[in-house]
């Protein structure tokens, strides 16, 4: 594995560590990793109750989620972010949950699209949404408890909305909308092999993704690779237009309630308790991450990312404008942690108190409340007004 990254080699990262040292230092993240295992977990029961195409849309998530993740990593001019050390790591930059993140936000998405029996266009418009409902309370709260660090300076990152950049919540909406578009296209069509479906999806869902936020932002007049409020109300306002229409004019085909569904909705309803019950209990304060961060060094070398806008190629320590702390030696001395630097890239940030719990608290509360009801109508609802509108066509004839 240091031959891929010979920087690794020096880096103390442990495949697996106990969770009850992990959880002494960042409480919050340790129950959210093994949340979304167990999800991934739930998502699997459903899949294999589902069929085995089903099956095949949890793998799919998986290997796609997984290369979309590892591209942005790899590219040098791409890379801006650091996940924090898990309780359970592949390599020093990829925690396992991370997999399970991609494979719940992405299959979820794609069954509450599917659960309607709409057109392909509509279908992939209605799965980006729904893997943004559940992305979203995830992204706000993981940045704000040091399960990651962002760039300081990086464009697509720069602009954003309770510490979650905005080109991360375009990027889940569009990136969910492909993946659906591109594996219903393949995996429900006869002529196409479950193999050739999943290797389609994998190789073509990421670039699908990226012209489509260049569209983006091309229509809202944004400078290229630097996405503004105006992408994501151009993305929300597109995507609504085209479920409301496209809806309008088709009659969704009748569905039978699975059973099934149920778990799935009692699993991500007990995801977005733990959200909102963490925001309002948790300390931001009291997470410490040691591990791998954006490299501080020299504030005055820039470098031009994938798509030509200047950055800092180092994080400044005294100017840095990240929702954390760089001098953890109380936290550190409070928690009895070694938080020595072992390298100018492996440090020990530390979280800052709310500045407005109630507004992140009230923002969390709502995306998820909201969040829960549209999962809860398409997975139950639609599907019960369906089979109770076909029982009575049965009676009157």
């Amino acid at each position: 594995m240091e031959d891929w990254n010979p920087e690794w080699a020096s880096m103390p990262w442990k495949p697996w560590t106990d969770p009850a040292e992990r959880y002494k230092v960042l409480p919050s993240f340790v129950i959210g990793e093994f949340i979304f295992i167990g999800l991934t977990l739930v998502t699997l029961v459903h899949a294999i109750s589902s069929g085995r195409k089903y099956v095949a849309v949890w793998v799919s998530a998986f290997i796609t989620g997984t290369v979309n993740d590892a591209i942005f990593m790899v590219l040098p001019m791409v890379d801006n972010f650091w996940q924090s050390q898990a309780c359970i790591m592949l390599t020093p930059r990829m925690p396992l949950y991370i997999p399970c993140v991609y494979n719940v936000f992405m299959y979820s998405g794609f069954i509450a699209a599917d659960c309607l029996k709409v057109p392909l266009i509509v279908g992939s418009c209605i799965a980006g949404i729904m893997g943004e409902a559940v992305y979203s309370p995830y992204d706000i709260t993981g940045i704000k408890f040091l399960w990651w660090t962002w760039h300081d300076t990086d464009a697509p990152i720069r602009h954003r909305i309770l510490g979650t950049p905005i080109g991360s919540s375009v990027w889940v909406i569009t990136f969910t909308c492909m993946f659906y578009f591109v594996l219903h296209s393949t995996l429900f069509r006869k002529k196409w092999s479950i193999l050739s479906s999943l290797l389609v999806t994998a190789v073509f869902s990421t670039p699908l993704m990226m012209v489509q936020m260049a569209t983006l932002q091309f229509i809202t007049l944004e400078s290229q690779g630097l996405p503004t409020h105006r992408s994501l109300y151009a993305v929300l306002i597109i995507y609504g237009i085209i479920i409301l229409v496209g809806s309008r004019n088709s009659t969704p085909k009748e569905t039978r309630i699975k059973s099934v569904n149920y778990l799935l909705l009692i699993g991500l309803i007990g995801y977005y308790s733990f959200l909102v019950f963490n925001m309002a209990a948790g300390k931001p304060e009291k997470h410490l991450s040691i591990g791998v961060h954006q490299e501080y060094g020299d504030c005055n070398i820039t470098a031009p990312d994938i798509t030509g806008h200047y950055r800092q190629v180092y994080l400044c320590r005294d100017t840095h404008g990240q929702d954390y702390e760089l001098d953890c030696e109380d936290l550190c001395t409070e928690l009895g942690v070694d938080c020595t630097d072992v390298s100018t890239s492996w440090y020990a940030v530390c979280g800052r108190r709310h500045s407005n719990k109630n507004k992140w608290l009230y923002s969390i509360a709502t995306i998820c409340t909201t969040a829960a009801l549209l999962y809860t109508y398409l997975l139950t609802t639609h599907a019960c007004h369906n089979k109770t509108k076909r029982s009575s066509k049965q009676k009157v004839t």
